[in-house]
């Protein structure tokens, strides 16, 4: 028995020590960062190791990745490699015909949706583009420099370099340093992809010369320390671009409604949002209207009998512009359900789309798993912490753009690690603090003066009131004794004469408080 106990320490102190040195050098292994050249990435014969939705657009000849059509392409047509990437240099020559097409790389990127679309970084090829760094299907203009352009041989081959080192991120054409950018919050890891754009017939040629694992950061003679000098920030936005959309033209008295679910309509109780939009049009007179109701999802707005539907409820306060938030809550339902809501999202914008009537489309805003797990209860029980509301982001920014709607990408704002330590109450309903800074995020977004200043305070607070009396106005709790379902009740009707309805006259009265709180708004605001 005691040598059976012997015996087993023994084995047990063997195994241990060889899991151990495995692990050690397991450990070496992937530690280690020195340059690694994969050969496997373009055998230069065939498509081995590449896959795209419609392959017909895409081969192999003299050594080269050919993208070609004869007709209109529809669609933005992607070649997908199986290589992903983190930290890599990618030497390949480009030849565009004609030079005044487009086609781009994609890296560190995924599919978007089933036909391949992609989301991520994009090294632009193609007239006024060469060299630059672009953000497909997400963040548009990332950083816009004219150098490579400079350097391009139109309808000829071109050598094109890039080199990606944690947030850092460099492009180079025929040898002249082109993109050279510090982004902190994109990507890091994903696929490569070539790209041939949507638009007239075009012949792009990849010829792939190297591709390079955790390479030495050097890029067009120069070295880490001189690459590292060049660095900008993102977002340095080409002559007559902006970012995102264009700047939100508001008119005097026009009147700005908000739609959606819980977080919109709870943006009333802050006033937050309507302030900024006031000081941002000064010597306007504009109104708003929150007309956002809690358990309103694209496909229902439940109303009480004789309140109207949302449509109807939009044509009575003659709605200029209309900010609607849908896709947070419908997000759980899973991708499976992600097509129904897009659907249902179209129809109910349809409905009330008209002409001179602006829609600014708002993006969902993230779940904070943080906050939904102070409670105790394990993430994989939290049904919320695994929705996709992130695709669902990715696919109304999508559908605001084929409608011609103006997008605001709150999600991805919002979702920057670090931004504020808890942004909502029970990991769905945004703080009043965090209201403040959606506001802010959905200005900037909108191309409009983001800065909260503490001289809106009191500004603030008038239109705080105005959106109480509003509130109590649209949303009276006596609603179905005014227009609805009890109309014959005692407590609808004078208590002499039974044929006088004294509720609704009282609630007009509210109309006149409504005004002379507008009033005062104005008076505020022109102090500013």
């Amino acid at each position: 028995m005691q040598w059976s106990i012997f015996n087993k320490l023994f084995h047990f102190r063997f195994i241990y020590s060889f899991f151990y040195a495995a692990g050690i050098m397991l450990l070496a292994g992937g530690c280690n960062s020195s340059p690694q050249t994969d050969p496997g990435f373009f055998n230069s014969t065939s498509l081995d190791g590449w896959s795209a939705s419609d392959s017909s657009y895409w081969s192999v000849q003299n050594g080269a990745i050919v993208g070609h059509s004869t007709h209109e392409v529809k669609r933005n047509e992607f070649l997908w490699s199986n290589t992903e990437v983190t930290d890599f240099y990618l030497s390949v020559d480009v030849k565009l015909e004609p030079n005044d097409g487009n086609a781009g790389i994609q890296f560190r990127s995924k599919k978007f949706d089933e036909s391949g679309q992609a989301v991520g970084y994009q090294a632009d090829v193609g007239k006024d583009v060469w060299g630059r760094l672009y953000h497909e299907h997400d963040r548009t203009y990332i950083d816009w420099p004219d150098e490579g352009e400079k350097a391009v041989r139109p309808g000829d081959w071109n050598h094109y370099e890039i080199l990606a080192s944690g947030n850092r991120i460099w492009t180079a054409i025929n040898g002249v340093l082109s993109v050279a950018v510090e982004d902190l919050f994109g990507e890091k890891r994903g696929r490569i992809a070539v790209q041939m754009h949507s638009g007239p017939p075009i012949t792009v040629h990849y010829r792939f010369n190297k591709l390079v694992h955790h390479p030495k950061i050097e890029l067009a003679g120069l070295n880490e320390k001189q690459l590292e000098e060049k660095l900008r920030t993102p977002l340095s936005i080409p002559d007559g671009k902006t970012l995102g959309n264009r700047k939100l033209e508001l008119k005097n008295n026009d009147v700005v409604v908000f739609t959606g679910g819980t977080n919109m309509a709870n943006f009333r109780k802050s006033g937050y949002l309507e302030t900024l939009l006031i000081a941002a049009n000064p010597g306007k007179a504009l109104h708003f209207r929150n007309m956002a109701w809690e358990g309103d999802v694209a496909a229902e707005q439940y109303r009480e009998t004789g309140f109207g539907g949302w449509q109807s409820n939009l044509d009575s306060v003659h709605c200029d512009v209309l900010f609607v938030q849908f896709g947070q809550m419908e997000s759980i339902q899973g991708e499976d359900s992600l097509p129904g809501f897009i659907n249902d999202y179209k129809r109910l914008l349809d409905s009330v789309r008209k002409d001179g009537r602006k829609i600014v489309v708002v993006s969902p805003v993230p779940f904070e798993a943080k906050a939904l797990q102070l409670s105790g209860k394990r993430a994989e029980s939290i049904p919320v912490v695994q929705a996709p509301v992130d695709k669902y982001a990715m696919a109304i920014k999508q559908m605001a753009e084929e409608e011609g709607y103006v997008y605001v990408d709150l999600f991805r704002r919002m979702r920057v690690p670090g931004l504020q330590e808890h942004y909502t109450t029970n990991g769905i309903q945004l703080t009043a603090k965090a209201q403040q800074l959606a506001a802010t995020l959905i200005m900037k977004e909108l191309n409009l003066p983001s800065v909260y200043k503490d001289a809106y305070e009191p500004l603030r607070k008038q239109v705080q009131k105005m959106n109480s009396l509003w509130f109590q106005y649209w949303r009276a709790g006596n609603w179905a004794f005014i227009y609805g379902s009890e109309l014959v009740q005692p407590f609808s009707r004078d208590w002499k004469d039974r044929n006088h309805r004294i509720l609704p006259e009282e609630r007009t009265v509210l109309e006149s408080y409504l005004k002379k709180a507008e009033q005062r708004i104005r008076e505020e605001s022109d102090k500013l």
